[in-house]
């Protein structure tokens, strides 16, 4: 991942992007829970020092048949991951995973599994991000709210969620580039309205595939179609327009 990065950072700078705009790190990585976060916190975050740390894991922990955790353990991770990043001296955004398409999803998991629909889970997830954002005075942004208040996602009827209809995939939990570039304007909003946006700062987004952009060209990088990559456009022609 380390190398990885370096050869971001080189590519960013051959494109022209100045760092006295802000620079974005995209260290997301496909199926991490918390478990694989807080093994790669030190590495992937902080050895980077950022200024900023843009939070989003949850799905994994809760949906993935071959991760999932009891609630309690996923606090208690997330609580050390936000602790740790907080004691260099980073701020953190904090943000609640979107929902899913149940539909899909146990075509991949095992139904049997669930005590719970997969959507209660999340919204506990999205309770328990909230109270640790206030544990902490964290800024938060609610995704989960946001795409749930949506109606999202809308199985085979929306085009935020990849599926059969929007691109012949039965996915239902990763965006399609549309989602990822709402998501990434939502990001840069938050940042603004919170005066999160400074000039000259790294900004680490962390996370699991939908921070590393699944499903588009570039993933796990600042460039392309992923989040962290619309994030970083929007950052520049901010700046630019200063």
């Amino acid at each position: 991942m380390k190398q990885k990065t370096c050869i971001l950072l080189f590519f960013v700078g051959f494109l022209g992007i100045s760092n006295i705009h802000a620079q974005v790190v995209n260290a997301g990585v496909g199926g991490n829970s918390t478990v694989n976060l807080l093994k790669r916190l030190d590495t992937d975050v902080l050895q980077q020092a950022p200024d900023l740390v843009i939070l989003m894991v949850g799905t994994n922990d809760m949906l993935n048949s071959k991760k999932m955790i009891p609630y309690k353990t996923y606090e208690d991770n997330l609580q050390k991951i936000v602790q740790k990043i907080s004691d260099k001296g980073a701020a953190i955004l904090l943000i609640s995973p979107p929902p899913v398409d149940s539909v899909y999803l146990f075509e991949r998991h095992d139904r049997k599994m669930f005590t719970e629909v997969p959507n209660v889970k999340l919204d506990t997830v999205r309770q328990i991000t909230v109270r640790i954002a206030k544990k902490h005075e964290l800024k938060h942004l609610d995704l989960y709210k946001v795409f749930s208040e949506m109606n999202l996602p809308k199985h085979n009827k929306d085009l935020f969620f990849r599926n059969s209809m929007n691109s012949k995939v039965r996915d239902g939990v990763h965006p399609t580039v549309l989602g990822y570039h709402f998501i990434g304007e939502l990001v840069f909003h938050c940042l603004k309205e919170n005066k999160l946006l400074k000039a000259g700062k790294k900004i680490v987004c962390f996370g699991d595939s939908i921070t590393n952009g699944a499903g588009t060209k570039n993933k796990g990088t600042s460039v392309g179609d992923n989040y962290p990559a619309v994030l970083s456009r929007l950052i520049l022609e901010y700046f630019e327009d200063e």
